[in-house]
Parts: C-alpha cells; structure tokens; sequence
C-alpha cells in the first residue's frame, strides 16, 4: 500500500471506529508547514467544534510500513483514541487578544535554511543561521505541552509589531520555558539514578563506563529548558551568554545538539573549532532525527566583545583585530619624534 492508498483508507474508515456523536464530523487532510517539517494531516472535526488535533500520517504510515504486524484496524484505532482524547477546550477570543497571550510567549530556534518557505510567513530574527520564532503556550499540563505558532496572520490580528512581539516575547520566555543547565556527568548520573534499579547488570556496566568516559571529556555543559522540549531556545534568553561567560570566566562555544539543547564547551585555546565542528555533523548524522536538528555548525561566544557568532568568523575576527594591533604598532615605531623646536631671538638690553 503506498501513502495515497494510506490516506484514503483511512479517510473513509476513520469514523468507523468512533463514537457515535462524530457520525457526521468532518474528516479532511491539509499539507502542514511546520517548523522542521512538512507532512499530511488528518483532521476530524465535530459540528461546533472550533480547535481539534492535526494527526501526522506520514509519521504514522512510516509505523505503519516498518511494522508488517500492524494493520490498517490498529492504525483507526489509534487515530480514533488521538481525537478523542486530544481535543483542548481553548477561549478562542482569549488567543486572538494579544493582551490575554503576550505573558504566555516563547521562543523556539531552528534552521533558518532549513525552514526557509515556513519563516516567510512567519515573524522571526535571525541570529547567524539560526532562526528565532514565537508561539503561544495554550495547554501545559504534566502530559505535555500544546502551542500555537504565531505566523504573519496572527501578528496582524495582534496589531502589533514584529519588534514589540520579539521584545515582549524575550521577557515571558524564561518565566514559561524556565532556564536548566547542567554538566553532562550530571545529565547521565541522573539517568543513571532514575533507572539504574530497572537495569540488567551487563546495562548498569556499561552505563558506569560511560559515567566514566563522561568524567574524562572535556567539561560540556547542556542548556535547555526544565521541560526539555525545543529548549535550544535558552541560550537567546536576555543575558543569558553574558551570565554564562561570567560563570565560566571564559569565552565560550556553543554546539547545536538538536532543537531541544545546546551545548557550551568553554574557550580555553586548547580547543579546535574544527574538530568541534565534525562532532556535531557526525552526531547529527547518527543520532539526531531530522525533524530534531538544527545546524552542522559551531558558534562561538566573545565576553568581552559581547558577541555571538559562527566559530571561523570568530577566528577571521580576532585574525583582523592582530593584524590592525600589529599595523597600529608598527606604525607607531616607525613615527619619528617630532620635538619642538626653540625659537632663538634677538634681545637688546
């Protein structure tokens, strides 16, 4: 069955495996644009109902394909317990006044190449190749989080500027999205602990010879959010760099390991942004899920300058303050010294 076929399988099936009140709910698909992909969505919409889940069937089709047991029955049925259980009761007029939302603003980053025709509709700022966007938080609760994108449309009903939205957004970002940082020896301790008692003896081996490996690495720290979801975002908050360079007393490079963190190595000379560079294309490659990537390159944080750039443009940077250091030096030993001269003149007694 290829994907087509899939789609209109489940269109015409769909409210068989439904309750009885969607007997004549609405059943569409529409392509989504979101950030970090496309994909076909499914909606089933009750009369009256205003807001209801959009169900990625790309995603389940590639379940569908990878798991020859499954059936086209167990995919209704899940498709079915989805929207059923998903629909969030919103206030619509609530979402739609600025004022109402403006304290629940994030921010998110992804690629800016990667989500060119999405960021074309949609306000944003570019910081290097990556690209900062704004949603709305309209559900948080202990199963998750569900927001809305905000793109052209919804600023415009906002009637307010793309600068005001990045400004207001900036301030309720780390209220909503609450700043975490910690070492990776820490990270993997706390799986360690969390899950060591659920372990064979051969896992809780190799998870101490990684504990071990970490204490050996250089000290990386991970930057992400206390939910650990699209937390790359962090390292845009306000001062958030500044503080960091403080805490560490040191520049400092930034690594995009997904969309959900970042990692900051410090800048003690004995690091090459090279190397750092392969690692994250190599991570990128092997453990990181499309959808969840953000860039092949290494950024770099000058403290004293206070600026935020790709690693070599760092490098070509500090290149040009030498040579005009150097210039600037020369220039003044080849100055000859210019004493003034004393006037002799004439004086009668």
């Amino acid at each position: 069955m290829n994907f087509n076929e899939f789609v209109s399988e489940v269109k015409d099936n769909i409210r068989l495996f439904l309750p009885k009140d969607y007997e004549n709910a609405e059943v569409s698909t529409m392509e989504c644009q979101k950030l970090n992909r496309a994909y076909t969505g499914l909606m089933v919409r009750k009369e009256g109902e205003m807001l209801t889940p959009t169900i990625n069937l790309n995603q389940l089709y590639e379940a569908y394909k990878a798991q020859p047991g499954v059936t086209m029955e167990t995919v209704c049925r899940k498709i079915a317990d989805i929207v059923i259980e998903a629909p969030i009761q919103v206030d619509l007029k609530a979402i739609f006044n600025y004022e109402d939302v403006k304290d629940k603003l994030f921010i998110r980053v992804s690629s800016a190449e990667a989500n060119k025709e999405v960021l074309e509709n949609a306000p944003h700022q570019l910081k290097e190749d990556l690209a900062i966007t704004y949603h709305v938080v309209v559900d948080k609760d202990e199963n998750g989080l569900s927001s809305m994108f905000i793109k052209n449309d919804l600023l415009e009903q906002y009637g307010i500027s793309a600068e005001q939205l990045h400004e207001d957004a900036m301030k309720s970002s780390p209220r909503v999205m609450v700043p975490e940082v910690s070492s990776i020896g820490a990270l993997i301790d706390e799986m360690y602990q969390k899950n060591i008692l659920m372990l064979t003896p051969d896992e809780r081996e190799m998870l101490q010879e990684t504990l071990q490996e970490s204490s050996e690495m250089p000290t990386f720290f991970v930057v992400t959010n206390t939910e650990r979801i699209d937390g790359a975002g962090v390292i845009f908050y306000p001062e958030f760099m500044d503080n960091m360079g403080e805490l560490l007393g040191n520049d400092f490079f930034i690594l995009p390991s997904s969309i959900h963190e970042m990692l900051v190595l410090p800048d003690d000379g004995q690091v090459d942004a090279e190397m750092l560079r392969d690692m994250v294309k190599e991570v990128n490659a092997t453990q990181v899920a499309p959808a969840e990537r953000l860039t092949n390159d290494v950024y770099h944080f000058d403290t004293k300058d206070h600026v935020f750039e790709k690693a070599d443009r760092f490098t070509e940077r500090q290149k040009e303050k030498e040579a005009q250091a150097a210039k600037t030096e020369k220039a003044g030993k080849e100055q000859p010294d210019k004493k003034p001269k004393t006037k002799k003149h004439d004086m009668e007694l």
